[in-house]
């Protein structure tokens, strides 16, 4: 496989990582309501530890395979115009 195949692979399965995460932080919210206590909005939970965590793994790979499309010389090119 070449980086290229890779890095696209990376960025389509980590955007639906990403979109899955976010629709699982609505939920969340609608587990902790039948609790009788919850946050006003579902993107307030992306601010508790293993949750944020998740989001931040996956926007790194998202970032890595734009990187392996692009490519770092295009990427330094581009920083450095």
């Amino acid at each position: 496989m070449n980086k290229s195949l890779v890095g696209s692979l990376a960025i389509i399965l980590g955007s639906l990582l990403l979109s899955l995460q976010l629709y699982g932080l609505k939920i969340i919210q609608g587990l902790d309501m039948q609790k009788g206590s919850w946050k006003s909005q579902a993107i307030d939970y992306a601010s508790d530890i293993p949750i944020s965590l998740a989001i931040w793994i996956t926007i790194a790979v998202i970032i890595y395979g734009i990187v392996l499309v692009v490519g770092t010389d295009r990427i330094k090119k581009l920083f450095n115009s």
